[in-house]
């Protein structure tokens, strides 16, 4: 744990034009990490494990997550702007009053995760799996969903636009729950 406050300080410098470097976190296993108030932008991470985490007011944008497991990691007041999940795995993650929106998420499983007051709009999901997630307060317009499968998802007070509906599979332009409700049961696991 020692060695990633090391690099995190290294990009705090390379952020600030003050010398250090970029983070690049590879085949790691992070345990219990707590993060607060820290400035990640930019950051690369490849096969990194973040078990039971909290990463709260943390400035994620623009950051690669390639084939990395989030396993009960919580995002609280985050900001995950154009970041992109290559190969990834969410699993009971909480992502709660952040801001998602922009991101990619690619050949990526999400699992019993929840989502609430939460800024997802204009995010893109490619040949994804979402299974037992639950979705409350989240700004949607733009979203697109294409060639993914979808299980047991629960909607609650999401907030659509009619000019950027969300899509599903190219086919559909939703801009209501039940819409969406019955879009993602039509593309189950």
């Amino acid at each position: 744990m020692e060695n990633i406050k090391i690099k995190i300080q290294l990009h705090k410098n390379w952020i600030h034009d003050k010398g250090g470097e970029q983070l690049n976190v590879e085949n790691e296993e992070l345990s219990n990490m707590e993060l607060f108030d820290e400035n990640l932008n930019s950051a690369v991470f490849c096969n990194t494990k973040f078990i039971n985490g909290v990463f709260r007011n943390v400035n994620l944008g623009g950051s690669s997550f390639f084939n990395c497991v989030f396993s009960s990691v919580n995002f609280e007041n985050s900001y995950l702007r154009k970041c992109e999940f290559h190969q990834c795995r969410f699993q009971n993650c909480i992502f709660l009053e952040s801001e998602t929106t922009k991101a990619e998420f690619y050949d990526t499983s999400v699992e019993f995760c929840l989502f609430k007051n939460l800024k997802l709009g204009w995010s893109y999901f490619g040949n994804c799996i979402i299974s037992g997630s639950n979705f409350q307060l989240v700004e949607v317009d733009g979203l697109i969903f294409s060639d993914c499968r979808f299980q047991n998802l629960d909607f609650k007070d999401l907030k659509f636009s009619k000019a950027y509906p969300v899509k599903i599979n190219d086919c559909a332009n939703i801009i209501a729950v039940e819409e969406l409700k019955r879009q993602t049961k039509c593309t189950s696991a």
